[in-house]
């Protein structure tokens, strides 16, 4: 089931909070990028982690505002509690991103620089590959694009395999424990990141009951 944004004037909650979410996307792929940086040769400082918080803090508030709006819009329009519904679980999923992104800090923490590493640019790659996957979702998202949402879905299914392959790789991983362990945390991150992504892309294309879809790996879906 297409999420309908605007029926009238009835939306103007429903519509701040699809703008609130927008805005969470867009502040979650600005957490994930400072703290992929700092994974990339930026390394950790003050700076970076009060970046991280801070901006993993804004996303949480924007949540319970998102959440405050739902509730006075069902109190008022009670026809539209379909689509309550479907906010409020996508409103989780834009905020497990800065969560993840805050994992992610985590590892340059214990001491991982994937900058010195042979593989880096494939790694890198990974990175960017989720980075334009949260942007292009929050713009899909913004125009109510179901076409869009479901082109990126369908992209980005592929990157959970890939995912997977790769954890599987680090744990046959033959240099370093200390490597190979922030290997399997790093696609482990961005599998998480990725498929929180996909939910809120689902609200454009899924009816209610399979939201958070891709939560579960392909052959637990049905």
């Amino acid at each position: 089931m297409v999420l309908e944004f605007f029926k009238g004037n009835t939306q103007s909650g429903l519509a701040a909070v699809q703008a609130t979410i927008v805005g969470m996307l867009r502040d979650g792929h600005d957490v994930f990028m400072a703290a992929t940086d700092a994974l990339f040769g930026g390394g950790k400082s003050k700076q970076t982690k009060r970046e991280v918080r801070s901006t993993d803090k804004d996303i949480n508030a924007a949540q319970r505002d998102a959440r405050r709006l739902l509730m006075v819009h069902a109190a008022v329009n009670d026809t539209d509690l379909l689509l309550v519904l479907q906010y409020a679980s996508i409103v989780k999923d834009a905020e497990r991103i800065g969560d993840y992104a805050k994992n992610i800090y985590d590892l340059v923490r214990y001491g991982t620089n994937f900058d010195t590493s042979e593989d880096s640019a494939e790694l890198e790659r990974y990175r960017d590959a989720v980075a334009q996957l949260i942007l292009d979702a929050a713009k899909a998202f913004e125009a109510t694009d179901a076409e869009e949402a479901q082109r990126l879905i369908g992209k980005a299914d592929g990157f959970l395999a890939d995912y997977d392959d790769k954890v599987k790789e680090a744990y046959n991983y033959e240099g370093p424990t200390s490597e190979a362990v922030a290997r399997a945390l790093y696609f482990r991150f961005l599998k998480r990141t990725t498929a929180h992504t996909m939910n809120v892309l689902t609200s454009l294309v899924q009816p209610l009951d399979r939201l958070d879809y891709y939560d579960e790996a392909p052959e637990d879906r049905d």
